[in-house]
């Protein structure tokens, strides 16, 4: 990273970052996987009832899990997103005073994604043959993946210190500290939640179309 002269441009440049970050670009895609996997699944149970007695099969919570182990993480959301910020390190302190001139800062602009979904492994599954109910309670989503590429990642402004320049890992630990923030962001958004509501309607769509499920009455709840 090169040094920069302390200039008016300096100013220039928050005031262009600041612009940035309140007109940042933040995206929410949302994928539903219920069509895709319950076509897949009723074609497999047409050929299955093809083959199959008459009486329809007994309905057990191994044989729902059964359905579901194949895929162990369902990712529902996708948070994209646009953001900038500054990093600032101090300089070297000496005699208990901050020496002049050796701080060092960074202004960054970057884009990320953030991917949100639920573990099936984690999924519970209760039957009572007696009242003919299958209960399924979904587990909080978590976060599948979250990348800020090289080529989202911007450098505005690079300030080196006096004995101080700016290195690698002063912008991993940047990195880090930026992926927290927007995960906090993404919290405060609802997207953790509609990640999960989101999985339980494909979950749902995914365990209806296994044979014998018509006899049942399919209940989707939350942790």
């Amino acid at each position: 990273m090169k040094s920069n002269t302390k200039s008016k441009a300096d100013d220039e440049t928050e005031e262009r970052v600041e612009k940035k970050r309140k007109r940042g670009v933040s995206r929410v895609k949302v994928f539903l996987f219920a069509l895709i996997l319950g076509a897949a699944l009723a074609f497999c149970a047409v050929g299955y009832l093809d083959v199959a007695p008459p009486d329809a099969p007994k309905i057990t919570s191994s044989i729902l899990k059964e359905e579901l182990k194949y895929v162990k993480d369902l990712v529902t959301v996708e948070y994209h997103y646009t953001n900038a910020d500054k990093a600032e390190f101090p300089g070297h302190v000496l005699f208990g005073q901050s020496v002049p001139f050796t701080g060092k800062s960074f202004i960054v602009s970057y884009d990320g994604v953030i991917k949100y979904g639920v573990d099936l492994s984690a999924v519970e599954i209760r039957v009572n043959e007696g009242a003919k109910t299958v209960t399924v309670t979904i587990p909080p989503s978590k976060v599948i993946s979250h990348e800020i590429p090289e080529s989202g990642f911007r450098a505005l402004d690079e300030k080196n210190g006096l004995f101080n320049r700016i290195h690698i890992d002063d912008v991993t630990e940047f990195r880090q500290n930026q992926k927290a923030a927007m995960e906090a962001k993404a919290v405060e958004l609802g997207l953790p939640r509609q990640a999960q509501e989101q999985s339980g309607t494909a979950i749902e769509a995914l365990l209806s179309a296994t044979p014998g499920m018509d006899e049942y009455y399919l209940k989707i709840q939350y942790e």
